[in-house]
C-alpha cells in the first residue's frame, strides 16, 4: 500500500486520485479527515508530521511513502527526520519526496535551502528515495484571480521570470509511475511543462479563456510587498516567496521532458489549466 502524504494539496489530491481510479491500494494521510472527500475505496488516515505519536498508524501496512512536508522553518527538516525515523520503523521500503526546481539549480532562498536539507535526509535515510523537483505549479495564478475578475487585470512583479509552468496533474502522474514501477531508486526528475510563458503570456492565455482582454500591469517589489502587507499576506513566507522568484529568473525557464518521458503523454498547457478553473476569473 502507498501513503500520500499531503494528501488535500495540489499535488496529493490529484495523486490519490490517479492511484485509486488505477486500483492501486492507496492511503490518504490528513490532519483533518473528517473534512475530506476522497474517492470510494481510498483509506484515509489522521496524521501530523508534528505529531511523531500519530505516524506508526499512519504508517501501518505501508510499502511506499510519498513525502510532502507542510513547510521548513529556521531548525530545518524536521518534517522529515520525523517520518524517516517512523518509516524505518515501520518497514517503508521506498520514500518519494516532493522537492523543487531551486535545488536542481542551486538556489539560496529559503523555500529551496529547505527542500535541499529535506532532501539529504531522505536520500540519508538507508531507504530507497526519488526526488521529483518541478518548477512553478500553474496554480500560482490562483494570486491573480481577484484582480483578474473584479479588474480584468494582472498585477506582476517587475522581473518576474518567464516560467515553464507544470500543472500539478503532471506532477501526480509522475509520482504515480515511480510509486508503481520499479527502475526509479536512487533518481531525481526535474519536472516542468511543455512551454516556458512570461507574464504577459500568461495574461493573454487566461484572457482568450474569458473572451476578453486581461491587462498585465508591472509592480515593483516594495509596491508588491506593500499589497501584501495590506491584504495580511506578508512576512517571512512571502519574503521567501519574492526572493525565489527573483532568482528564479535565470531559470525556471528551461524546459525538462521528463514528464513525457515518465508518463508517455506531453505536458499539460496553461490553457488547459485555465480552461478547469475558469470560475476563479470569471
Amino acid at each position: 500500500m502507498i501513503l500520500i502524504t499531503g494528501a488535500t494539496g495540489n499535488v496529493g489530491s490529484e495523486l490519490v486520485a490517479r492511484l485509486a481510479t488505477d486500483g492501486v491500494p492507496v492511503r490518504a494521510m490528513t490532519r483533518t479527515p473528517e473534512k475530506t472527500d476522497f474517492p470510494s475505496g481510498v483509506d484515509v488516515v489522521a496524521g501530523d508530521f508534528d505529531k511523531p505519536e500519530t505516524l506508526p498508524a499512519a504508517l501501518d501496512g505501508i510499502d511506499r511513502v510519498f513525502v510532502v512536508p507542510p513547510g521548513y522553518g529556521p531548525e530545518g527538516p524536521v518534517q522529515e527526520r520525523t517520518l524517516v525515523a517512523a518509516a524505518r520503523a515501520a518497514g517503508v521500503q521506498h520514500l518519494v519526496k516532493l522537492s523543487t526546481s531551486g535545488v536542481t539549480h542551486d538556489a539560496t532562498d529559503p523555500l529551496s535551502s529547505g527542500h535541499r536539507h529535506g532532501e539529504q535526509v531522505v536520500q540519508e535515510s538507508g531507504l530507497a528515495w526519488t526526488i521529483l523537483r518541478p518548477g512553478t505549479f500553474m496554480v500560482y495564478l490562483y494570486s491573480y484571480a481577484h484582480t483578474i475578475r473584479t479588474e480584468r487585470t494582472m498585477y506582476v512583479t517587475e522581473g518576474d521570470p518567464v516560467s515553464a509552468m507544470i500543472h500539478p496533474r503532471d506532477i501526480a502522474s509522475v509520482a504515480a509511475t515511480v510509486l508503481t514501477t520499479p527502475g526509479h531508486e536512487g533518481r531525481t526528475y526535474t519536472l516542468t511543462g511543455g512551454e516556458a510563458l512570461s507574464p504577459r503570456r500568461q495574461g493573454e492565455i487566461v484572457g482568450a479563456a474569458l473572451g476578453e482582454e486581461v491587462q498585465v500591469i508591472e509592480r515593483t517589489q516594495a509596491e508588491t510587498q506593500a499589497e501584501f502587507d495590506r491584504l495580511g499576506w506578508g512576512g517571512p513566507r512571502l519574503e521567501a516567496l519574492l526572493e525565489l522568484k527573483r532568482q528564479s529568473a535565470a531559470w525556471d525557464w528551461k524546459l525538462s521532458d521528463s514528464v513525457e518521458e515518465l508518463t508517455g503523454s506531453a505536458p499539460l498547457t496553461l490553457r488547459d489549466w485555465v480552461d478547469e478553473n475558469i470560475h476563479l476569473f470569471g
